[in-house]
Parts: structure tokens; C-alpha cells; sequence
């Protein structure tokens, strides 16, 4: 094989890689986001029911994501996007319903099992085993290329509903995620544990083991403040805007420009990691985040613009940072299986968000507190970050 060949071959799974995470993320995150405040206005169901969905796919998520993990050790990503793409058809068909209970099933199962197996716990550890010698730069361009979902989605989005309604728009976000994970299932099909025995014999076992390390669980904290307060803000940065006085399409124009200012801070990833510790990077990405998140209370474009490039930027740097420290902490044969450990945390803790946010809305009939909860919480978890400690040569 040529030297040509060979760097083709090797980043060919990343791009794949990229390409399902917009598509996936696309529909089983972003989205739900533009969607919340047309459904809620159309079929009268409250903020707290739409919050609660959403919580119920992220507790899908967190639960099922060490299971997705295990099947990438031992199968590889082929089965696992495959699950993706029969997942998707949930959404299909719940664009399809006005019953509440049926429409939360649909849609719950829909995006907890995509999240599952198709988020940066999947993708991150495919891409670092495909190039362990380079994974910092592999997961870097792979999360570079997925900070291209929100600009597109959030703005398309707003636009397709704005012309036809959000049921045609969630029936085009569920086809191209059925087509994301399928072309993934064939492009990035890879990535099983590359330990010569293979993984762990006891799945629950390594799961003990590094849990009870004590760096491994000050990390998992963070990330569960962390995820509580971006599910939180994400789903409900449209909302808030609406309720600051923004139009819709001004609204998702401006989520979207946030998605967008996610390239800043992932393109910055590199050099950042090669002057400073990991762990020291990510408080500041959180802090940078937390202060961001305020100027979204401004109510006009300018400050919005604002919130859009501070959290943006902290955003896109702080989703390959979390992969990049959580490998370099987690055992590597174990590494999809421990990755969705990471995931179950930051899933089940952003579960709450939604639901908490939702309630606060609809008690105090604003969306303010909504920010407040968020900003408290990334503060959280910056203040539980800390530096690798040294050991001193005796």
C-alpha cells in the first residue's frame, strides 16, 4: 500500500465518523431544541411534558450507552450503527402522532437509543483506536467536522418549519439520520478493542475498577454537572430567546451561530492541549461557558451574538477535551465500555435539566431561571476539576 493509500484509508472512517454525528446529533439533540416550541403551541402539551421527553430519551441513553460501549469492544461499530439506523424510524413515525403517551415513546426510545449509539462515547473511541498514535488529532478534526450540525440544523430547521411544520421537518431529520448511520455502518464499521485478549471478561468488574479510582470519579462528577447544564441550555436556547422577545428564525439563526463558533474552540483544541494540562483546559472551557451563557438574557441580536461565540467556542473545545481526558484517565481495553460509563453520567445528570428547566419555566412563566440552573452548574463543574498531581521523586 502506498503512503497516499494509507492516510486516505486511515482518515476515511473519521470522516465518516463526522458525517453520523451530524446527522445523528442533528436529529436526536439539536433538533429537539426548534421542534419543542411549535409542538407545544400546536398540541398544547406543557414545557414540563416536553422537558420530561427529552429526559426520558437522555435516561434511554445514559443507561443503554456502557451496553453500546460493550458491543463496540467486541463487535465493532458496524452493529452498533446499524442499531442507529432502526432507531431513527422512531422518529419517522412519531411525526406521525397527536397521542401524548404514544408520541413520548416514540420519540424517547427514538433519541435515547440514537444517542446511545451514535454520541462522542461511540465515535471518540472509534476514532482514537483507528489512530491510537495521533487519537488527540483524530478526535479533534472528528469533532470538527460534527460542530457543522447545529449551523445547519438549527437554521434549516427553522426555515423548513416555518414553511411547512415541524411534522415534515422531523420526518427529513429522521431520514438523514437513517442515511448518517447507515453509511457509518459501512465507512467507520471498525474500532474493536484492539487489547491482544480483547476486552475485559467482566464487563461490571472493569466498571468497579475504575470507578473506585478516586481521579476517575472527581471526573464524572464534573461531567455530570456539566452534561445537567449543556442538555439544559441547548434545548432551551430557543425558548429562551422566543421568551426574550426574539423571533423564531432570529432565535435558531443565532443557536445556529453558536453551533458554528463551536469551530473555534475545536480548532483551538490542538495547540491548547500541547501548552497546557487537559483537565486545566476543560475548567476553563466550563468557566468561559458559564459566563458566556448570560448574555443569552439580553433579549436583542448583538448580545446573542455574543452568547454565540463565548459558549460556542467553550462548547466545541470542551466536547473533544472530555474525550481527550477521559482516555487518557480510562483503561484502554475497556475503552468503549468506560467511555459510555462517561456518557451514562452525562446523560443521566442532563436528564434532570430539561425537566427541572421545564418546570421553573412554567412555574415562574419565564425562561430566566433556566439560565441561572445552567450558569450554576458549569461552575460546579470547573470548581471540581482538578490538575494531575504529580508525583514527587523521593
Amino acid at each position: 500500500m502506498t503512503k497516499g493509500a494509507g492516510v486516505t484509508k486511515d482518515w476515511t472512517p473519521i470522516i465518516s465518523l463526522g458525517i453520523m454525528t451530524c446527522t445523528c446529533y442533528g436529529a436526536a439533540f439539536y433538533a429537539y431544541g426548534i421542534l419543542l416550541d411549535p409542538i407545544h403551541k400546536e398540541l398544547g402539551w406543557s414545557l414540563t411534558f416536553l422537558g420530561a421527553v427529552f429526559a426520558a430519551s437522555q435516561l434511554v441513553s445514559g443507561f443503554g450507552a456502557s451496553f453500546a460501549g460493550r458491543l463496540l469492544d467486541r463487535w465493532g461499530g458496524r452493529l452498533v450503527f446499524s442499531i442507529q439506523a432502526i432507531a431513527s424510524l422512531c422518529l419517522l413515525a412519531s411525526s406521525w402522532v397527536s397521542n401524548a403517551a404514544i408520541f413520548a415513546f416514540l420519540m424517547a426510545t427514538g433519541l435515547g437509543v440514537m444517542a446511545t449509539t451514535g454520541f462522542y462515547h461511540v465515535s471518540t473511541a472509534i476514532a482514537g483506536r483507528v489512530g491510537p498514535a495521533d487519537s488527540g488529532k483524530r478526535i479533534t478534526v472528528l469533532t470538527v467536522i460534527g460542530a457543522f450540525c447545529s449551523p445547519v440544523y438549527l437554521p434549516v430547521g427553522a426555515l423548513i418549519i416555518n414553511s411547512w411544520g415541524w411534522r415534515p421537518a422531523l420526518r427529513i431529520f429522521a431520514l438523514v439520520a437513517f442515511l448518517g448511520a447507515l453509511q457509518a455502518s459501512h465507512f467507520a464499521g471498525d474500532g474493536r478493542s484492539t487489547d491482544a485478549l480483547g476486552p475485559s471478561p467482566s464487563a461490571l468488574q472493569a466498571l468497579r475498577a475504575s470507578i473506585h479510582r478516586p481521579n476517575v470519579r472527581r471526573m464524572l462528577f464534573a461531567y455530570a454537572f456539566a452534561g445537567f447544564s449543556y442538555s439544559t441550555l441547548l434545548v432551551y436556547q430557543v425558548p429562551i430567546m422566543i421568551d426574550q422577545g426574539l423571533a423564531l428564525g432570529t432565535a435558531a439563526g443565532i443557536a445556529g451561530f453558536r453551533g458554528f463558533s463551536q469551530l473555534f474552540g475545536r480548532i483551538g483544541v490542538i495547540p491548547i492541549v500541547s501548552r497546557h494540562e487537559t483537565s486545566f483546559a476543560l475548567k476553563i472551557s466550563y468557566l468561559l461557558a458559564a459566563f458566556g451563557s448570560l448574555f443569552i438574557l439580553g433579549g436583542n441580536v448583538w448580545l446573542g451574538l455574543i452568547y454565540g461565540v463565548l459558549v460556542g467556542s467553550s462548547l466545541g473545545a470542551s466536547t473533544p477535551l472530555q474525550a481527550i481526558y477521559a482516555q487518557d484517565t480510562f483503561d484502554p481495553e475497556d475503552l468503549g465500555l468506560l467511555m459510555g460509563l462517561q456518557h451514562s453520567v452525562f446523560a443521566v445528570a442532563g436528564a434532570a435539566g430539561p425537566v427541572v428547566a421545564g418546570f421553573a419555566a412554567d412555574t415562574a412563566e419565564s425562561q430566566s431561571p433556566t439560565v441561572w440552573i445552567s450558569v450554576c452548574s458549569l461552575l460546579a463543574a470547573a470548581f471540581l476539576l482538578r490538575r494531575k498531581q504529580i508525583p514527587v521523586p523521593k
